[in-house]
């Protein structure tokens, strides 16, 4: 049993370096009207291969030919969302945004004028943003010199081991956003608004170890999370 747990530990280790290290970073240029500058790009982050090979391909065409972004968008700027000196109230969903030729109208906007003016109105009647200016126009590194601020505080979840419903406390009272991962990278679980003591239904996962990430503006911890049916 404790070899078994020393494994799993390792593998939990080594799964969330992997994630960590996987993100790319891709930086959108906006043609906005409002005349801010802070309008006039954003970051978005994604680990999925697919997704990298699109926009790569899609920055060897003349900029006129490129797709534009779409996808979910959570609160706070997740560690990386940022025009120069100035880091966005949102962020894309790392992993769950796509490149398109097509989207509905009402989920076109700015980043700056429109999504950081009214971000709850964006998150929580929208759920998403897709600028048609928002075209892919480099890969950037990661802002490690942002992300590495943000402190690793004590998360508690009860119980752990888990079965159906786990309840997750941390410091402070601004909501956060909350990631459960597989061991192979997947994201199972996410919700964009977590309240501090809120608990999670875990009833569609499988008997296993997994990886809760909970991060908002002032703090970025992951945890093992245990799951016992």
């Amino acid at each position: 049993m404790k070899r078994s747990f020393c494994t799993l530990f390792m593998i939990g280790t080594m799964t969330l370096l992997s994630l960590a290290q996987s993100l790319r970073y891709f930086e959108f240029s906006t043609q906005c009207g409002h005349g801010n500058w802070q309008d006039s790009s954003f970051i978005a982050a994604t680990s999925v291969q697919e997704v990298i090979d699109s926009v790569i391909a899609d920055l060897q065409r003349p900029y006129e030919q490129r797709k534009f972004i779409t996808g979910p968008i959570a609160p706070g700027h997740g560690g990386h969302n940022h025009n120069a000196n100035h880091w966005f109230k949102w962020h894309y969903i790392p992993n769950e945004w796509v490149l398109t030729e097509m989207a509905i109208e009402i989920c076109d906007g700015c980043p700056y004028s429109d999504l950081d003016a009214d971000t709850s109105y964006w998150i929580r009647t929208i759920g998403r943003f897709c600028p048609w200016s928002g075209k892919p126009v480099r890969e950037v590194m990661p802002p490690d010199n942002h992300v590495n601020t943000l402190p690793k505080v004590q998360i508690f979840l009860f119980p752990n081991p888990a079965q159906k419903t786990v309840r997750v406390a941390y410091p402070g009272t601004l909501p956060a956003v909350l990631a459960i991962y597989s061991m192979t990278g997947h994201t199972l679980i996410f919700k964009a608004k977590l309240k501090n003591n809120e608990t999670i239904d875990l009833s569609n996962l499988e008997m296993g170890l997994y990886l809760i990430h909970i991060y908002n503006n002032a703090f970025s911890t992951t945890e093992r999370l245990w799951v016992n049916k």
